[in-house]
């Protein structure tokens, strides 16, 4: 297994928060950052003619928001700011169990979400920042200006990767000596260009296969001090007894609405379906991602009285609960399947690399029914061997297990009383890069 690299030591508390600097200074490194973003991807013509259109949209928001400028600010202040992505996603109430800990601490944590350009104008949700900036980038100054000094907040939780608020929220929060602290919802090992922002005081990970990906990445913007802290979606609700072989109960994990449409994904849920139908005395319980509507699910439970598609408000330890075995495609409740001992199964008729390392731990990845029916078997064959080996799945990719919870709401405890993170948690700078 890959051990995790520190690049240097952590900041002091003291020094962390990143000083008032120049926004117009933010806006021409952000410039240079997605100049190499698009060279990632493209020739120098083509990028160039990218940078053009996008330069354009974003001036012409700018002068929209220019006009949209909010002239005064109703205070609504709060210990505890908790960003939301998108309206959409605070909807998902994901967050809950993470709000009611910091709550139960006595902290006072207010909601909110992060507007995109286009909402942000039309709220009026904009107030002037505090230096020039550049029109591309104003409606996300001035967005993050509003934001900060509408809440006021003493600890801010940022959680959309790659969004290009951050930098202004860090610069608006560090006028007030306040912390921007982002948590990971999620491994930081897939290749999406969003987790290139890594503009944060902190950044609360899973655990070290994350951080190694991160300090592997060729290009980051800004720069972190890293804090393993585990999952804030991890909980006792996971300990749970080990479950009975002969149970035959598989649970699916499903992927994203977006997945779904693939072809490689498409295959994956026909083949389990296959599977499914061929093997009446096993119970298939299928758990949708939060998003997915999960038709292929609903019309196979229609036709096999085997399968079962889980009920929305079903969480996931109680999924697990049920399950003997776990079947994950592509994600990352496949670690707290682990977490929960249950011994898992990595199926994907698509050519996608396996990020989460599956390989180490349970054996190639599944492509046809016949080899699903091979490890399956190995699994029940030598049960308690396949459980320890989930429970190492779940170590290689967590810290903290199923204290990950806990052990966030008492990091943002400790920056609320101004505690240096390094006294409790592992932490690392991870520098700027590219």
């Amino acid at each position: 297994m890959n051990e995790p690299r520190p690049v240097s030591t952590p900041l002091p508390v003291e020094g962390v928060f990143q000083a008032e600097g120049s926004w117009a200074q933010k806006a021409r490194e952000l410039d240079r950052y997605r100049w190499k973003l698009l060279r990632e991807r493209h020739g120098r013509c083509a990028s160039v003619m990218r940078l053009l259109r996008d330069v354009l949209v974003d001036v012409a928001v700018g002068v929209r928001a220019k006009a949209c400028m909010n002239g005064s600010v109703v205070a609504a202040p709060c210990e505890v700011l908790l960003l939301h992505s998108a309206p959409k996603s605070m909807a998902l109430q994901r967050k809950n169990i993470l709000i009611d800990a910091v709550r139960k601490r006595g902290a006072h944590l207010v909601e909110a979400a992060l507007r995109s350009p286009s909402d942000a104008c039309a709220e009026r949700m904009l107030a002037r920042p505090p230096q020039s900036v550049p029109l591309r980038y104003l409606v996300y100054a001035a967005h993050a200006q509003w934001l900060v000094s509408t809440y006021t907040p003493k600890v801010l939780i940022n959680e959309r990767n790659g969004s290009l608020h951050a930098p202004f929220l860090r610069l608006a929060l560090a006028a007030r000596g306040a912390p921007l602290l982002h948590l990971a919802h999620a491994t930081t090992l897939e290749s999406s260009r969003r987790l290139g922002m890594n503009d944060y005081d902190y950044y609360g990970v899973f655990g070290h296969s994350s951080l190694v990906a991160l300090q592997e990445r060729t290009l980051r913007f800004g720069e972190s001090t890293v804090v393993l802290l585990g999952s804030y979606l991890a909980d006792e609700t996971y300990d749970l007894p080990v479950a009975e072989p002969g149970l035959h109960t598989l649970l699916i994990l499903g992927v994203g609405p977006d997945k779904e449409k693939e072809p490689g994904y498409q295959q994956t849920y026909q083949l389990l379906r296959d599977w499914a139908e061929q093997h009446s005395h096993y119970r298939v319980l299928f758990k949708r991602h939060p998003r997915s509507r999960a038709q292929f699910w609903s019309d196979a439970a229609a036709q096999l009285p085997n399968i079962e598609l889980l009920d929305t408000q079903y969480s996931l330890a109680d999924a697990l609960a049920q399950a003997s075995v776990v079947v994950n495609i592509m994600s990352n409740a496949g670690i707290e399947a682990g977490l929960a001992g249950r011994p898992v199964i990595h199926v994907n008729a698509g050519g996608d690399e396996d990020i989460f390392s599956h390989a180490l731990f349970f054996g190639p990845q599944v492509r046809n029914v016949e080899e699903f029916s091979r490890q399956l078997q190995a699994v029940e064959q030598d049960y308690p061997g396949h459980v320890a080996k989930a429970r190492g799945f779940a170590d290689y990719h967590l810290v903290h297990g199923s204290q990950g919870l806990a052990k966030t709401a008492q990091l943002v405890d400790e920056l609320l009383r101004g505690e240096d993170p390094k006294r409790h948690f592992e932490t690392f700078t991870l520098p700027a890069a590219g």
